[in-house]
């Protein structure tokens, strides 16, 4: 599904920038096809703004699906190839449409 021009009322984003030239990215409600695209579009523009290191803390999400998680997976991939690092933080619900246990991050 693509996202619309506003994200849902039930979903928000906010950022923390933190010392050493990183930032916390803190989602909250719920994760999913719905969310994803935007998402992505503020993971790649804090990746693009040269921090070293990116945190996205899932302590507030309510809800986490396989669609949710591809941009994290995504922007990892790309970021780890450019020296930089994405930490999952606080992810303490099960993903549904992925195998128990399996987070397909980039090591």
């Amino acid at each position: 599904m693509a996202p619309t021009a506003t994200p849902p009322n039930a979903w928000a984003l906010r950022s923390v920038t933190q010392p050493d030239n990183v930032v916390e990215l803190r989602p909250s409600g719920s994760l999913d096809a719905t969310t994803a695209g935007f998402l992505h579009t503020h993971l790649d523009a804090l990746m693009r703004s040269g921090y070293d290191e990116i945190i996205v803390n899932c302590r507030d999400l309510r809800h986490i699906d396989a669609d949710g998680v591809a941009p994290i997976q995504h922007i990892a991939e790309i970021f780890g190839e450019l020296g930089g690092k994405l930490t999952l933080l606080g992810l303490d619900l099960p993903i549904d449409g992925l195998g128990e246990g399996v987070l397909p991050l980039a090591a």
